[in-house]
């Protein structure tokens, strides 16, 4: 449920103190959700990729030390934290009717860490969505930073809600720009049982080179340091002379009766941008050659999914198949653990799910398998199993158990360490090369 936090009339008398002219009915809104869990995350030990034969560095080196240690250590933490089942989240949005069928409208929306009250999002205020509106009879147009068009290709196939451990956030997204982009321009339009979605960005969120810093570390991320795809000061500068982080896509899905078929696509003109695994040690603008996984051109994603609910048993089934394409112009030292060579490199994911739901009692399970097509065909399997317990329209307790598998080093470690994407479950743990991280929650959300 929303609040009203400006009534229409108190609206209307603001606009017509500011302009002196009486306009057309409008209204500001606050809305958000709460998601936090009480959770126990374990990580098996796996491969150390960097033997001391392997003549990087001595095996006393900081960065190599840390590298090895950061990918390979068994580790298991308890701790209190948000989005396990649903993105934490507060909003405000308004809309005015201009009459004729127009009207301008606007979403601000950020994400807190529930745990610990911070900013998420690198500290962004409003790092989920910033955008301004203009609903026509013919479609809306949106300006701002807001969802990658293909991110709805699997936001309308899941029945989660794309928390930590729902599955379908590997529905082909393999990288931090397939869910959202900065400096966005879009088109939405509904017809009948379809609807779909026209992007563009001059640069959705890439840096002169990237690695796994954050705004919140030591070393900031920025373009001299190196910055995670989509981080905070990715796409700050707007549109580079280079054409780097230019970016376009679509969606398109289509209901009929109880089945629903989605499709969408995504490229983004990384321009040789040289990628690191890990971070850098100091404000130096050039991260180690020690580090560097190499240089990536242009990248393409494409997904499909499907949805079928059977109302009269409570039942959904879904699925979606995705495949991105990284252009590898050139490899660093690290080519022969992580099984990255020039090229084209693959990446492949496939999930499948059930949701059940009997009164205010619902069960699910989700399967997925993320991986690499081509070099050392590493891999990432993974299930969620969940229950939950609606205690009103607005408040829900849950459990979810989780459990992440690598093989050969697969996209889960390699795209994570070299700031590519992120996988939300272990956030803080890490998944270790041929090793497996499970996850069991209690938790609640409530939504308003």
């Amino acid at each position: 449920m929303q609040k009203r936090v400006l009534s229409s009339a108190i609206a209307l008398a603001l606009t017509a103190l500011a302009s002196g002219t009486a306009l057309a009915q409008s209204s500001v809104t606050i809305y958000g959700n709460i998601d936090v869990s009480v959770d126990r995350v374990k990580k098996d030990a796996g491969t150390r990729l960097l033997p001391a034969s392997s003549g990087f560095g001595a095996p006393g080196d900081a960065a190599y030390a840390a590298l090895n240690n950061g990918l390979s250590n068994k580790a298991s933490v308890t701790r209190v934290g948000p989005d396990l089942s649903s993105q934490s989240a507060l909003g405000f949005k308004g809309v005015e009717d201009l009459g004729g069928g127009y009207k301008g409208n606007f979403v601000l929306e950020g994400q807190m860490g529930v745990d610990n009250g911070a900013l998420l999002r690198d500290s962004r205020m409003f790092g989920r969505q910033a955008y301004v509106g203009l609903t026509t009879p013919f479609g809306e147009v949106r300006l701002g930073r807001q969802y990658a068009p293909i991110f709805f290709s699997s936001a309308v196939i899941t029945t989660e809600r794309f928390g930590g451990t729902d599955q379908f956030v590997e529905g082909g997204l393999s990288n931090t720009l397939n869910i959202r982009w900065d400096n966005a321009i879009t088109y939405s339009a509904q017809v009948g049982g379809f609807r779909g979605q026209l992007g563009f960005s001059p640069n959705a969120g890439v840096a002169d080179s990237v690695n796994g810093n954050r705004t919140t570390t030591a070393v900031a991320g920025s373009d001299s340091t190196g910055s995670i795809l989509g981080g905070n000061n990715s796409g700050a500068s707007g549109e580079k002379t280079s054409g780097r982080g230019r970016s376009w896509g679509a969606f398109g899905a289509y209901t009929v009766s109880d089945l629903t078929l989605s499709a969408g696509y995504g490229s983004t003109a990384f321009k040789n941008v040289p990628v690191y695994i890990g971070t850098t040690s100091s404000a130096s603008p050039t991260p180690s050659a020690l580090t560097l996984l190499g240089t990536f051109d242009d990248y393409s994603v494409w997904n499909l999914g499907a949805k079928y609910v059977l109302k009269d048993l409570g039942l959904t089934f879904n699925g979606a198949f995705g495949r991105g394409t990284y252009d590898v112009t050139s490899v660093g030292n690290m080519a022969q653990y992580f099984g990255v060579e020039a090229g084209k490199l693959k990446v492949s994911s496939l999930v499948l799910g059930t949701r059940y739901e009997i009164g205010a009692v619902a069960f699910l399970a989700q399967w997925s398998e993320t991986k690499f097509r081509n070099e050392s065909r590493g891999k990432n399997k993974a299930f969620t199993l969940g229950a939950e317990y609606s205690l009103s329209k607005r408040t829900t307790v849950y459990t979810r158990y989780e459990q992440i598998k690598d093989k050969g080093v697969g996209p889960a470690v390699t795209l994570a360490a070299a700031g590519i994407r992120e996988v939300p479950t272990i956030a803080g743990a890490g998944i270790t090369p041929d090793g497996k991280t499970s996850l069991l929650a209690l938790g609640v959300r409530h939504n308003f």
